[in-house]
């Protein structure tokens, strides 16, 4: 099954300050960024056992939200699956 995982920033979380705090920026990668992959991923299990079973109005809501967990990973180039 396909897994998604959040890389590593490609630079140092105090690359950005003063216009951006260093710990602001490692809550957002490591928490905000980290739940979308997580969300992503147990949502492709969910999806699968829900195809498994042919429900279809499961398949249809989790596609939803897969879509949703998926846009939120963009910003940290984190939407390469593994």
């Amino acid at each position: 099954m396909t897994r998604y995982t959040l890389p590593e920033l490609p630079y140092d979380y105090a690359a950005l300050e003063p216009h951006y705090s260093a710990r602001l920026l490692e809550l957002h990668h490591d928490k905000h960024h980290a739940a979308y992959v997580t969300g992503a991923n147990a949502t492709l299990e969910k999806l699968a056992q829900a195809r498994d079973q042919g429900d279809f109005a499961a398949i249809n809501q989790l596609q939803k939200s897969l879509a949703f967990h998926l846009r939120g990973t963009c910003c940290t180039r984190c939407s390469g699956a593994t």
